[in-house]
């Protein structure tokens, strides 16, 4: 059974405010949409559409509501209750407990990782508390030549800042378990070290200051188990990710301190950004591996859920703590890649179906796994719901009324559509979904200072607007795009591990074509039935047609960096982190911007440079239990000692460069 709850007393008024709006909210909506209907008589196809409709009304008005919520606690300027603060005296006193903070890698570009790794070690050395933290960079990469080029970037960084002994390397050779599996291995082999542990993604990056703050808060709140730093979009220049970081900025903190604001100690935790106490994620947060294959069973990938339920029923609170700052991340660079990286968190979450009613969990953690798996189910219920509409309407093309209801009244009675109501209902839910984001502009314009960081207001609310146009038009691709992801998860199809598509990076019209091809013929056939059931419900689907008959332009052009850049030229989708960059965001960026020598062939470069040789070498010697494919060693051996290294495969590269005894008699000979 969970523990008690340690969330402040007046959790439970805020949650009643914002679950008690959100249900009144949505049982109005329910009535009004049924009274629409009955004007013929409930069919079928129309209970199929309440009932759809009532379901994506709860989830857009459960965001709305939580927004309110956020847009009251930032307008109030309050800090969340039931967190213990440092005062001055505290906030200047050494730190007591350590912190390692870690970074998983998988095939990643060590420029990027190692300029982020750089940046924020220099930060935490600027706060003077460098001797309570170490890092550690921990390679899950298949490629050789990722990890030939990560060890070669780590010993050049520990060079250059003098590291040693505080930034740390390692590599799996067996990746089971993905990330989480990576992270348990950190936790097995040096967690007993550190008292917290910071969790980076390979695109993270936090500010000295804010790492400082989050393990003194861990220290002051010894039974906070996780607290999570909510990332901040920053460092991309096409028009898709320059969108995407606008948004976070002027519409995020709205979104963030909702969920803080009503969820306080019964948080979640996003799986990077964050830091955890280290005994008790080692102790309590071990992930099963779920019975049956995937796409439901195997190894969970969208594994920091699973752990933010784990830590809070062994009595632990999980925190969301905006007023943090100093956090960040990078944005995928177009749809497609935003597409790609949705897929396998979309198949995660609805792994999570399986855990909901795991024994002991707090009520919390279980609404937090269907919220997940309705942050994507919600698009097929929305397709349904159009769907169910044109049938709706086909349907009362071809039934009857009823002019004599069956109480026999001598006249007849004349069915008519409530077309305010209609208008009314479809008012609302729109205001629903735009309001949050009004709720962040109004506080963007709020702040002079923030304003003229964004560009000015005028330019502030000209790219609220243009953005909110664009958001709109690629929504109904989004919900194609999930509603596929649902239902082939469903169906059975499984995601494979790769890493993200992450450098800025045009989207050629063939590939945009290809992806996009599907989404423009449902756009067509959409526009073409709606017209021939009723030529009126035409301009209700418009945002929807346009969208899909729209998605391979505008998938093309959101991908182009030069359009980004025009638009940041002229004062649009401007952050405050772009026009005054924090130290550590500009020098993470001047760090990225330098060439660093290529590898080439990873082996090769292990075979013939000495450097590079002697380094693979002591770490290879400082990795105890690798695991060698025998087969594919010996075929290697073979190649190379009958002087054929080019036949060798990726697989066979990787053996070698396992295996230390090869390794020198292969030197010996191409050396």
């Amino acid at each position: 059974m969970y523990a008690h709850s340690f969330s402040p007393g007046s959790a439970g008024l805020r949650r009643a405010c914002v679950l008690g709006l959100t249900a009144l909210s949505t049982l109005v909506a329910a009535w009004e949409m049924l009274r629409l209907l009955s004007v013929k008589g409930h069919t079928v196809p129309e209970l199929l559409m309440s009932g759809l409709f009532i379901l994506c009304f709860a989830w857009i008005s459960l965001s709305f509501w939580a927004a309110v919520a956020g847009f009251l606690q930032l307008a109030l300027g309050r800090r969340l209750p039931g967190l213990r603060w440092p005062d001055a005296q505290e906030e200047a006193a050494p730190l007591k407990r350590r912190t390692a903070v870690v970074m998983p890698i998988h095939n990643e570009d060590p420029a990027a990782v190692f300029a982020n790794v750089q940046a924020t070690y220099e930060s935490v050395a600027a706060t003077g508390q460098l001797d309570s933290f170490d890092f550690y960079v921990l390679s899950d990469s298949t490629r050789a030549e990722a990890w030939v080029a990560e060890e070669l970037a780590w010993a050049d960084l520990c060079r250059r800042v003098g590291g040693q002994g505080r930034i740390f390397y390692r590599r799996r050779s067996d990746n089971t378990g993905k990330k989480a599996g990576n992270l348990a291995d950190f936790c097995e082999r040096w967690g007993r070290r550190y008292d917290f542990m910071v969790v980076l993604d390979a695109d993270s990056l936090m500010s000295g200051d804010t790492l400082v703050k989050m393990a003194r808060l861990m220290e002051l709140n010894p039974r906070v188990g996780i607290l999570q730093a909510p990332p901040q979009l920053v460092g991309r220049a096409t028009l898709f990710a320059r969108l995407q970081q606008f948004a976070g900025r002027v519409y995020g903190p709205v979104v963030a301190a909702g969920a803080a604001a009503w969820q306080l100690g019964e948080s979640n935790y996003w799986g990077h950004n964050a830091i955890l106490r280290v005994t008790a994620f080692t102790e309590h947060c071990g992930l099963p591996v779920l019975p049956g294959q995937q796409p439901f069973g195997g190894h969970i990938l969208s594994h920091d859920f699973v752990e933010a339920a784990l830590m809070r029923r062994a009595g632990y609170t999980v925190w969301l703590v905006p007023e943090l700052g100093g956090s960040y991340e990078q944005p995928p660079p177009h749809l497609l890649a935003y597409a790609q990286r949705d897929r396998r968190w979309c198949q995660g979450n609805l792994q999570h179906l399986r855990l909901v009613l795991a024994g002991g969990l707090h009520p919390f953690s279980r609404a937090h796994f269907l919220m997940g798996v309705m942050s994507y189910v919600a698009s097929p219920l929305w397709l349904l719901f159009l769907g169910s509409g044109l049938v709706a309407a086909l349907h009362d093309g071809f039934v009857e009324p009823e002019y004599f209801p069956a109480h026999r009244t001598l006249f007849p009675v004349w069915p008519t559509f409530d077309s305010e109501g209609a208008l009314r209902l479809m008012t609302a839910s729109l205001a629903m979904l735009l309001l949050p984001k009004v709720l962040g502009l109004v506080l963007a314009l709020a702040s002079r200072e923030q304003a003229a960081l964004m560009g000015g207001r005028v330019r502030l609310v000209l790219s609220a607007l243009v953005e909110s146009v664009l958001s709109t038009l690629l929504a109904p691709v989004m919900m194609l795009f999930q509603s596929h992801f649902v239902f082939g998860t469903l169906l059975g199809y499984r995601v494979s591990w790769t890493s993200q598509q992450r450098d800025d990076e045009d989207l050629p019209w063939a590939e945009a074509a290809r992806r996009h091809a599907v989404h423009t013929a449902v756009g067509v056939v959409l526009a073409a039935v709606a017209f021939l059931v009723s030529p009126g419900l035409l301009p209700w689907l418009s945002p929807v047609v346009a969208g899909l008959l729209l998605s391979i332009p505008l998938s093309v052009w959101t991908a182009r960096a030069s359009l980004g850049s025009w638009a940041a030229r002229h004062g649009l989708f401007l952050i405050p982190e772009e026009s005054a960059p924090p130290p550590v965001v500009a020098r993470a960026l001047e760090l990225t911007g330098r060439e660093l020598e290529p590898v080439g062939d990873g082996l090769e470069r292990v075979l013939k440079d000495p450097r590079a040789h002697a380094l693979h070498m002591a770490l290879l010697a400082s990795s105890p239990g690798i695991d060698v494919t025998p087969l594919a060693l010996a075929s290697a051996r073979r190649k190379l000692l009958e002087g054929q290294p080019e036949q060798l495969s990726a697989n066979e590269k990787v053996a070698v460069l396992l295996d230390a005894e090869t390794l020198e008699q292969a030197r010996l000979r191409y050396a």
